[in-house]
């Protein structure tokens, strides 16, 4: 009769050490997120879905969103008060009013809240002037608003 022989490996399995791999996930997970926190985030995309398996025959009309900048200039008049211009004759002309200038960047702001706008003071308009400006482009809820600057040794440029 044949006896039952059991083989016992005494010698430890050989483990790979899961220490280092959990370290490299973690460091391409950080890459990963800090490469893609640059990214401009796309908001104006021309896509409507169908709902269900129907197909759509007619696509929706969509007006193309207003490029280019919006530049702001404020400059000061001789009776004190502040004059905002636009860069753009069809955005509207200068305001010296700022419920005015608010409707109207309301109204841009409805059609292209993407498009930069962009706020060049002149040296003599007043800070609160300039603040309340940029508080009404907040308020009308712009992505994007910045402050030129003229920079020492270049020709000046305007939007």
């Amino acid at each position: 009769m044949r006896s039952v022989f059991v083989h016992r490996d005494e010698r430890p399995r050989e483990q790979v050490p899961m220490t280092p791999m959990i370290d490299i996930v973690f460091l391409l997970l950080i890459f990963f997120v800090c490469a893609s926190a640059g990214q401009i985030r796309e908001s104006v995309l021309a896509t409507e879905l169908a709902a269900g398996g129907e197909a759509s025959e007619e696509l929706p009309d969509r007006e193309p969103p207003l490029l280019g900048q919006l530049w702001l200039h404020l400059r000061r008049e001789a009776d004190e008060r502040t004059i905002v211009e636009f860069n753009n004759p069809q955005y509207g002309q200068a305001f010296d009013d700022f419920d005015r200038l608010r409707g109207r960047l309301l109204e841009l702001a409805a059609v292209a809240r993407e498009m930069p706008v962009i706020l060049e003071i002149a040296p003599d308009v007043p800070m609160g002037d300039m603040i309340r400006v940029y508080d009404i482009c907040r308020q009308a809820d712009f992505e994007t608003i910045q402050f030129a600057a003229e920079m020492p040794g270049l020709p000046e440029s305007r939007g």
